[in-house]
């Protein structure tokens, strides 16, 4: 089991739903998110105040795909996640799914 698996399995013997999980990992770790800053992150995402892809899925805005700095982020290195691209293609529970 990975940390994300673990950081999951924690939240879910609190009885927390996947809402208050989001909320919680948002609370936890925004401040790493470095989404506004990627190439892909348009005006749209940004009106939207879209980010954290990687728990909290695609983005509502049409992205045209360019260099994915996912794996740059701190968020991605301290939850050991497997994916890329998370605005486009979901968060990282979806794509384990």
């Amino acid at each position: 089991m990975d940390k994300f698996e673990e950081k999951l399995q924690v939240f879910a013997r609190k009885g927390l739903s996947e809402e208050e999980v989001e909320k919680k990992i948002l609370d936890e770790m925004g401040d790493e998110c470095i989404c506004p800053d990627c190439p892909m992150f348009n005006q749209c995402a940004k009106e939207k105040y879209e980010g954290l892809y990687c728990i909290l899925g695609k983005s509502e805005c049409t992205l045209e795909e360019d260099e994915c700095i996912c794996p740059d982020c701190e968020v991605v290195e301290d939850l050991d996640l497997k994916y890329d691209l998370y605005c486009i293609k979901g968060s990282e529970k979806e794509l384990r799914e």
